[in-house]
């Protein structure tokens, strides 16, 4: 069980399975010119395109996923020497609307690049876990540290009128439901979104 000085963070999910492609291997050298570009174009575009999971890029293990979809494709796939590999990762994101995710989940481990479950434009919500938990309450959702329900019944719970005005009770969270409403609000191209808490 996770303790209380814990995040829990509440993001949208495609959904679907991962199909091919498959993972891309890239080198620390490919990664640390991907992370200088995605700074240098965050400032230009003026959002954030780097969005941390876990840890920091040095650490044992560490997780992120990266806004590809604003970028063009040749500027990104030029961090990783034009490879193929990657090249059809960052086509099939830009194509699906999707993040690309990097990780290593052990530093003897290569490091990894492979198509993100997150849509690129989606906001996302951190909670310290009892600000979490209240807000899973509120919404009538089982109090849970990690769990998934289809976009289709967030809004059904965001219109309930009874939920409503138990959530608008609570001036604390209103900024999520806000960002929970901007969420719901997200179609993909096909199949259905999922709000996915962990």
């Amino acid at each position: 069980m996770k303790d209380v000085s814990m995040t829990i963070t509440f993001r949208v999910e495609d959904g679907r399975s991962i199909l091919p492609p498959s993972a891309a291997v890239i080198t620390p050298d490919q990664l640390a010119a991907f992370r200088d570009m995605l700074a240098e174009q965050a400032l230009r575009l003026g959002f954030a395109l780097l969005l941390p999971v876990y840890g920091v890029t040095g650490d044992p293990w560490f997780e992120f996923d990266a806004r590809v979809c604003h970028l063009s494709l040749a500027t990104v796939a030029r961090c990783f020497d034009h490879d193929p590999s990657v090249i059809a990762i960052l086509d099939e994101a830009q194509f699906l609307g999707r993040r690309v995710r990097i990780a290593q989940t052990d530093r003897a481990r290569d490091i990894e690049m492979r198509l993100s479950l997150n849509p690129d434009a989606a906001p996302e919500i951190a909670l310290a876990n009892p600000a979490a938990l209240t807000l899973l309450e509120g919404l009538g959702i089982d109090r849970t540290i990690a769990g998934m329900v289809p976009m289709t019944e967030l809004r059904q719970r965001l219109m309930d009128p009874r939920i409503r005005r138990r959530l608008d009770a609570d001036p604390g969270i209103a900024d999520c439901v806000e960002t929970l409403s901007k969420m719901a609000a997200l179609k993909p191209v096909d199949g259905e979104y999922l709000l996915a808490w962990i």
